[in-house]
């Protein structure tokens, strides 16, 4: 088995040649990562066989695909991630045969999308027909789980209907989106809402999937470039959206009132066809409403769960969108770096380029990763003499005091233990220079996706990490 930065599994077999530390007990292991939205699903399978007692970290900040439309009429934070995470969380191998066969059909419905193209009144009448419980998803699931989840879709069609005047666009809509969006509502409360998702599909603990801000409101993130511009919006740094033919566009470094009333539509986008960046990121930081840097902290479970898990791991995926966005956090450097449970903290590098780190080296990887972390450390340091009153709102969270430059920074070893790479990497690994660092360099066995770009073998990448992990 095989798995690519876009989650896609292929067939493929391969054995690691480098040295890994033996085998420990395995009720002993926990691992806490830091994740990407797709690119880390194809790892779930992965850990979840190593250990269940997993933690899965995502940002809340994206603003792509349906996501950005429910931003756009009923606000709050990007749940697109999480849904996907949780998702592919759901176990449809053990259990008897009813169980089984319910939690695929609630995931079947949970993962649905509705029609990208296609006549509005057809899509609106098959969203209708998912509402109203007389669709063919339903078919499999028992009443008391049917009435459950349709409850909530129910409420999120109500709060879509009193802001009909926002003209709310089905078009790849996801049921699982709507489902969780409707139980946040309901609750009030994100992660409330994650809880009945895992409730319902038979995710439990220890496994967790956890928002890296614990916030009701909506998240935006922005990148400075190296030539001193900004992008703002996830979606316009990793991946734009496809421009309409003649439509009008906004540009990205524009800062509005209103982050969302621009023209350009983030539900349909190509991850695969998006033009290079004028420059290099320098950085990402978070911004409220009005267009000025905010200081976030951390959901506290994810301090809390740095410092009792024993394994840390940066996931593949796009580091300066899904990584760099839980890691600038208040709380985090500090935590990664004195956890006195963490024994290994293993960031494993890309196969492939993309539009983000265009140009980088494995060397580009670990400077960003320990430059966001102490930044961290810096903003904790200045934040002593300018708390905020009330650390859950974002809006709340401007704070102007200047980032203390006193502060001794970490060195990269601090939060990085091992480097996993690909021996067909097409990232430059320089092996002596990564453990000069002070970072345990492991070369990783690869394989290519149908496009011929270098992705992880499952069957290794178990092998590797049943040995790390301890």
């Amino acid at each position: 088995m095989s798995m690519s930065l876009s989650g896609s599994i292929n067939t493929a077999s391969s054995r690691s040649t480098s040295p890994i530390p033996c085998c420990h007990n395995p009720s002993t292991r926990s691992i806490f990562v830091f994740s990407g939205g797709s690119a880390c699903n194809s790892l779930c399978q992965v850990l979840q066989s190593i250990t269940t007692n997993t933690s899965y970290i995502l940002g809340v900040s994206d603003n792509g695909g349906s996501t950005s439309e429910i931003l756009r009429v009923t606000g709050g934070p990007s749940i697109g991630d999480l849904r996907s995470r949780l998702t592919r969380l759901i176990n449809t191998q053990d259990g008897d045969e009813e169980t089984i066969a319910e939690r695929k059909a609630i995931k079947e419905l949970l993962s649905y999308r509705l029609p990208e193209k296609g006549e509005e009144a057809l899509i609106r009448q098959e969203w209708t027909d998912i509402v109203e419980g007389t669709h063919t998803l339903w078919n499999e699931i028992s009443v008391e789980k049917k009435e459950t989840i349709r409850g909530f879709l129910t409420l999120f069609h109500f709060e879509i209907l009193k802001r009909a005047h926002k003209r709310f666009d089905y078009r790849n809509g996801s049921i699982g989106n709507f489902f969780l969006t409707g139980a946040r509502l309901f609750f009030n409360s994100l992660e409330a809402g994650i809880f009945l998702f895992a409730a319902i599909t038979g995710i439990s603990e220890p496994t967790t999937v956890i928002p890296m801000i614990s916030t009701n409101h909506m998240v935006t993130i922005a990148a400075l470039l190296a030539d001193e511009s900004t992008i703002v919006g996830q979606c316009e740094i990793s991946h734009p959206s496809v421009q309409p033919r003649g439509g009008d566009s906004l540009p990205s470094n524009v800062k509005t009132n209103n982050m969302l009333a621009k023209v350009n539509s983030n539900i349909i986008f190509d991850k695969n066809d998006c033009g290079k960046l004028p420059s290099r990121i320098e950085r990402i930081y978070y911004i409220n409403e009005y267009g000025q840097e905010i200081f976030p902290r951390a959901n506290p479970k994810c301090i809390q769960f740095l410092n009792t898990k024993r394994t840390l791991l940066y996931s593949i995926g796009s580091l300066y969108t899904s990584i760099m966005p839980c890691l600038v956090l208040r709380g985090v450097g500090n935590a990664v770096a004195n956890s006195r449970t963490l024994r290994n903290k293993i960031l494993m590098l890309n196969g492939s380029h993309d539009r983000e780190v265009d140009g980088y080296t494995a060397i580009d990887f670990i400077q960003a990763i320990t430059n966001g972390l102490n930044f961290s450390r810096q903003v904790d340091a200045s934040a002593v003499h300018a708390e905020c009153k009330s650390p859950t709102v974002l809006a709340e969270q401007a704070l102007t005091f200047p980032i203390s430059p006193s502060i001794t920074p970490e060195p990269p070893s601090k939060f990085i233990t091992h480097l996993l790479y690909l021996d067909n990497s097409q990232i430059p690994v320089e092996p002596q220079a990564i453990q000069d660092l002070g970072i345990i360099p492991v070369k990783v066995p690869g394989s290519l996706d149908g496009q011929g770009k270098p992705i992880y073998v499952q069957d290794t990448v178990w092998e590797i990490f049943n040995q790390l992990i301890h």
